[in-house]
């Protein structure tokens, strides 16, 4: 059994990323994703994620500054909810929310950005980033809506998109372990929990020195250990669930068309399911 060398990203997300002295990690993963160079400010902390040892709340929300000076409020989460989809809305939605105190101005709504890693497959699609942004389009003259001058010049914006939510979906077991940028060398890490000697992606030299599996202290490596195996536990209910809904969605498929007199051996191509079990339906 390979030895292990760092701690999941995960996990770390849950405790030892949360400490000001290891924003550098954060900061270093954010800002080979945007493309710009972000500083992280504080963790913002919220009824969602307060608690440790609430294993299904692997969210954590960053106030950050980019390279514009702009403050933005982002979003990382980790989970393996087939609900996924739904659970980013809420999370944006949370999120603007909770930072816009009652009697504001609509004006100091930050931008938000949510960051989701994902292990497991969400959607059907070729690639495994992927980039979501809100823009509106004329269904008539099919032309994006743009800000007026003036309106660029008191939000301080180039373009409506600025201002929404924009998410991106990273689907780490998507990624064929080439690395092309560094970018990818993050990703790489994140699937693998492995920092080659070449990488030269920012933060990924801290964070091998921060989620370094011996250095972890005695009741965090417990809880670590604890964690994981929860999170393999589940990860087989996940997929016993999704077996057992495949295997009804068959039976229904073959009942229905035995119903139509179709023949059971078309049943049996057609389903995968055997001949006695297409006979006692």
């Amino acid at each position: 059994m390979k030895t292990r060398q760092y701690v999941s990203f995960d996990w770390a997300i849950k405790r030892l990323l949360r400490s000001k002295a290891n924003f550098g990690v954060l900061a270093g993963f954010l800002s080979e994703l945007l493309k710009e160079n972000i500083t992280v400010l504080e963790v913002l902390e919220s009824e969602s994620n307060k608690d440790f040892k609430q294993h299904k709340q692997n969210v954590l929300d960053l106030k950050v500054r980019n390279s514009k000076n702009e403050i933005i409020i982002i979003e990382v989460q980790y989970d393996r909810d087939y609900s996924f989809f739904h659970r980013i809305l809420w999370g944006t939605s949370r999120v603007v929310t909770e930072h816009l105190h009652e009697g504001d101005d609509y004006l100091r709504v930050h931008k938000v950005i949510s960051v989701n890693l994902i292990y497991f497959d969400l959607g059907e699609g070729e690639d495994y980033v992927y980039h979501g942004s809100t823009s509106f389009r004329g269904i008539h003259k099919n032309d994006v809506l743009q800000l007026r001058a003036n309106e660029k010049k008191d939000l301080d914006k180039n373009s409506v998109q600025e201002i929404f939510p924009e998410y991106y979906l990273i689907k780490i077991n998507r990624f064929d372990d080439l690395a092309k940028d560094t970018l990818d060398e993050w990703i790489y890490f994140l699937k693998n929990e492995e920092i080659k000697p070449e990488f030269t992606a920012q933060g990924l030299q801290e964070a091998g020195r921060v989620l370094a599996y011996t250095k972890l202290k005695e009741e965090d490596r417990i809880d670590y250990n604890n964690y994981i195996d929860h999170r393999r536990r589940r990860d087989s209910e996940l997929r016993t669930k999704f077996s057992e809904g495949l295997k009804k969605g068959k039976l229904e498929t073959a009942r229905s068309m035995k119903k139509e007199g179709i023949s059971a051996q078309i049943i049996q191509k057609c389903t995968g399911l055997s001949l006695d079990e297409i006979d006692k339906l």
